[in-house]
């Protein structure tokens, strides 16, 4: 008799233990289940992550990328587009549609340079704030504007200031695009007056087959550009355009 009342109390015991785990664990997955806008990417299941880097193998290049977004820097890009013309090196601009729809002849001749053109969304929001519905209207307008002027497909998008949500992600999935950011940031919008920065900062960075180098249209830029692509000569590596890592 005894026995069957201490066998009945850890029994109780046990079912009270198993019933606060299936509490917990429901809770948890409740708690990771709500907001899913919010700007993580720690329990992404159904998208990719932008990618930082190249997916080629032994690709031999570095990528350029240089981001035309607010408009106060284009007039930088004809001096840019000078030394890589001297240089021979062919990069990817990814600008906004805003810009673009503004700048149509500095666009066309981007791309008459024979460089790539990346859509960098309409308007410098922070995408990871944004549903899915306002990501794919951003990404979506972008594409028509910049397609509309290059008639030419892009097929790299970059959010704004680097800003990816995981609706962000599927928006530009859904639009045929491959997500990107960088491995390597000059920050030369923080020096845009300071190249020797910039250079220090380039040195000191991991550069490697597959990275993806972020620029903007910065006087730092103009000054020091053909000083990284030596520092990426120097690894016996060319620098190059998206295509050319992915």
């Amino acid at each position: 008799m005894i026995m069957m009342v201490l066998n009945k109390t850890k029994l109780k015991k046990i079912i009270i233990i198993v019933v606060c785990i299936i509490l917990a664990l429901t809770g948890g997955i409740i708690f990771l289940s709500r907001d899913k806008s919010k700007p993580t990417f720690n329990f992404f299941e159904r998208v990719e992550l932008p990618h930082t880097q190249g997916t080629k193998t032994d690709s031999g290049y570095v990528a350029l990328t240089c981001n035309v977004d607010l408009g106060w820097e284009t007039e930088y890009i004809e001096s840019i587009l000078e030394t890589l013309k001297e240089e021979n090196v062919k990069i990817t601009f990814n600008v906004t549609g805003k810009w673009a729809e503004k700048n149509k002849e500095e666009l066309l001749k981007i791309k008459r340079e024979g460089h790539e053109i990346g859509n960098h969304g309409h308007k410098h929001l922070d995408y990871s704030k944004l549903s899915y519905e306002e990501n794919l209207e951003q990404i979506k307008t972008s594409k028509k504007i910049i397609e509309d002027i290059i008639k030419k497909d892009t097929k790299f998008f970059q959010a704004p200031a680097g800003s990816f949500g995981e609706e962000t992600v599927k928006a530009a999935k859904d639009l045929g695009y491959t997500s990107i950011k960088w491995d390597v940031d000059t920050i030369d919008w923080k020096y845009r007056e300071q190249p020797e920065v910039i250079i220090d900062r380039i040195k000191n960075k991991d550069v490697k087959d597959g990275s993806i180098i972020l620029m903007h249209p910065t006087n730092a830029t103009t000054e020091c550009l053909d000083d990284i692509i030596k520092i990426i000569r120097d690894k016996k590596l060319e620098p190059g355009k998206l295509s050319d890592v992915f």
